[in-house]
């Protein structure tokens, strides 16, 4: 990664969203800030992209609360499953339909801060399209995001020796960075990225995963990190490592 980098940072504000684990069934559980897969989904789909683009992020945020809901939840399958399940069958849709009560949990009142780092081109795709081709959505289709600022930025490289830094915000950490820093937090082995030539093979999606801690406090007192001081945060950013 060059010197003085540049990012694009996002500032949004979801009032409800779940940022759904996987595995997680009759009972819809969240992540505290939304995923890899689901800032790579998001940027993909804005700028309409036909191929994967490369691209690396700090997802950051704070929330007000999680909440709990019941939900009645449609469900569609593949044909197959469908009929080995004895599921009723839609032809129109092509797809198998389900329906059961379940819980889901709900992060409240959220305010986001996600730096995303990109061929620079596609970064300015993004900020020109992110409100004209529809309603930005973060999560699930309806878990809509106000988006407060959209800025190009470059940081600073800051030696946290001289002047240490206390964190009272979430923030996803590679997992080699939070054990560099010394800082302790829950440990997500998070989805990143598919390979599409298996899902057209296979139908299924097999991620590449990348390791984060997720940290919500601590003090640095060394190292050397990106920093954001209008927002007085540090940038680590996970991704792919070509960049």
């Amino acid at each position: 990664m060059e010197q003085h980098v540049e990012l694009l940072k996002i500032k949004a504000f979801q009032l409800i969203a779940n940022y759904r684990k996987p595995m997680s069934f009759n009972f819809w559980d969240t992540y505290p800030l939304p995923t890899l897969s689901t800032i790579r989904g998001w940027f993909h789909n804005v700028i309409n992209a036909d191929r994967y683009i490369p691209l690396s992020t700090s997802i950051q945020g704070s929330f007000s609360s999680v909440i709990y809901d019941l939900q009645t939840l449609i469900k569609f399958d593949r044909p197959e499953r469908a009929k080995s399940k004895g599921y009723p069958y839609l032809k129109n849709f092509n797809k198998s339909l389900s329906k059961s009560p379940t819980y889901v949990a709900n992060i409240f009142h959220n305010e986001l801060l996600i730096y995303i780092y990109s061929d620079k081109k596609y970064l300015k795709k993004f900020a020109e399209n992110i409100l004209t081709n529809s309603y930005p959505s973060i999560g699930r289709y309806e878990d809509i995001a106000r988006i407060d600022k959209i800025e190009f930025i470059k940081p600073q490289k800051v030696n946290f020796y001289d002047e240490e830094h206390i964190i009272t915000y979430g923030i996803y950490l590679k997992k080699e960075t939070a054990t560099k820093l010394n800082l302790h937090g829950i440990n997500y082995r998070m989805n990143f990225k598919y390979n599409q030539n298996l899902l057209e093979k296979t139908g299924l999606r097999y991620f590449e995963k990348k390791d984060v801690v997720y940290v919500d406090n601590g003090i640095i007192e060394e190292n050397e990190l990106l920093f954001d001081t209008e927002e007085n945060r540090i940038i680590d950013l996970i991704g792919d490592d070509e960049l």
